[in-house]
């Protein structure tokens, strides 16, 4: 497995900006012709990815510090990429993060490494609000990507700012955020007007988390909806300790060929 930090000039954002890239690599278990180290090689095939958004206040090596993300990827042999996002959803910054995610951050890994473009094979979500905007950039592109996922992400961004950004003097009041491109809810019905494949959906969230209300009222929608949605719930609030479990139910969730052992006793067992 390599895991690379890469900084790239964003156009978007007119500034450079940091990436994390968990790659699995093909190991010869015979190494060298003397027997001394094992040799690694790049995959010949473009390998499945998934984009992988941090949350607010965090950073795009999140991931790797509190979860053991590298090596879930290399047993399913999944290339994960992980950049950095300002938390946007509380800032002026929306458009100029969101471009990023969707259109920058795609063009610039495939320039660099052989990883899939097929919508099968291409897989986003996120935490908090990186779920949110995962959400967003997959329901507003789902012929890119074939499954979505979100660990505690206020996903009904109209509901998020009417509960914490209602006094906000510098951003956009709640109800003007209804119908637009922002609000997923508006995305699904979009979507399904116009006879879209929609992704596959999966949610998690604590029970004593802040946005649990939220999430039990996206899941009860996008049930209503007829979505192919999976849903998972456990004690929990709003930390590491159940994004670094939860992690786990979604890479597992994706659809993944390759896998060497239970990631679950993987992760647990600490090896």
């Amino acid at each position: 497995m390599a895991v690379m930090r890469v900084t790239v000039f964003s156009r978007a954002l007119r500034a450079t900006t940091d990436i994390h890239i968990a790659y699995p690599l093909i190991r010869n278990q015979f190494g060298d012709p003397e027997g001394r180290e094992p040799i690694y090689t790049v995959p010949r095939e473009p390998l499945p990815v998934l984009w992988l958004i941090h949350g607010g206040g965090d950073n795009y090596g999140d991931w790797i510090y509190h979860t053991r993300i590298s090596d879930l990827a290399e047993r399913k042999h999944l290339v994960v990429v992980m950049p950095s996002v300002r938390d946007f959803t509380s800032s002026r910054c929306d458009v100029e993060y969101y471009r990023w995610v969707s259109e920058e951050l795609p063009a610039f890994v495939r320039n660099i490494l052989p990883i899939s473009e097929k919508r099968e094979k291409n897989f986003i979500a996120g935490l908090s609000m990186g779920g949110y905007l995962s959400y967003r950039v997959a329901l507003n592109h789902c012929e890119r990507y074939s499954h979505v996922g979100s660990l505690s992400s206020p996903l009904d961004i109209v509901a998020d700012y009417r509960a914490r950004h209602a006094n906000s003097k510098t951003l956009a009041s709640a109800d003007s955020l209804i119908g637009t491109d922002r609000d997923i809810r508006a995305l699904v019905e979009n979507a399904l007007s116009q006879g879209k494949q929609l992704p596959k959906m999966f949610q998690a969230c604590g029970t004593e988390d802040f946005t649990w209300e939220i999430n039990v009222d996206m899941r009860d929608y996008f049930r209503e909806k007829g979505l192919d949605l999976t849903w998972k719930e456990g004690p929990g609030i709003h930390n590491w300790d159940f994004w670094s479990e939860h992690i786990v139910d979604l890479i597992q969730w994706l659809p993944l060929e390759k896998e060497t052992e239970d990631v679950h006793k993987f992760q647990k067992e600490g090896k």
